[in-house]
């Protein structure tokens, strides 16, 4: 359910960057709205996996869990714009190959970084466990 409620988010995110920009078309490339959209993948996924590291009592799960939100992301960017730009396979493959790990890159690392610091920061729960003579 967790990784469920994180790709709502995520993708949805993206999707709705998508209908933003067709509702204020512009003959421009609207590269601040991308930028401004790669800055929230950033934060929302730094935040959120700060979050994550924070209420965790164990990291692999939580990695996977954003390894694949990251994934699938790559994959739906690429994919939305060549749906949205045109049909044409080979700026699909050339995307998939190129576009999609950046994505990924960028929900996955700040992601990564703030689940590590959310589990070093702890909750006084898993730190009190953790003073308790044996």
């Amino acid at each position: 359910m967790k990784l469920l409620v994180r790709l709502a988010a995520i993708v949805g995110g993206s999707l709705l960057y998508s209908i933003v920009l067709n509702l204020f078309p512009s003959e421009d490339a609207n590269i601040g709205a991308g930028l401004l959209y790669f800055g929230l993948l950033l934060v929302v996924s730094a935040l959120w996996g700060l979050w994550d590291g924070h209420h965790s009592e164990t990291l692999p799960p939580v990695f996977v869990r954003w390894t694949v939100v990251a994934i699938v992301t790559g994959l739906v960017f690429p994919i939305r714009i060549w749906s949205v730009e045109g049909l044409d396979f080979d700026v699909l493959w050339s995307d998939l190959a190129n576009l999609s790990p950046f994505v990924a890159g960028l929900v996955l690392a700040p992601a990564a970084v703030g689940i590590a610091v959310g589990y070093v920061l702890g909750s006084p729960r898993k730190q009190s466990i953790q003073e308790e003579p044996r």
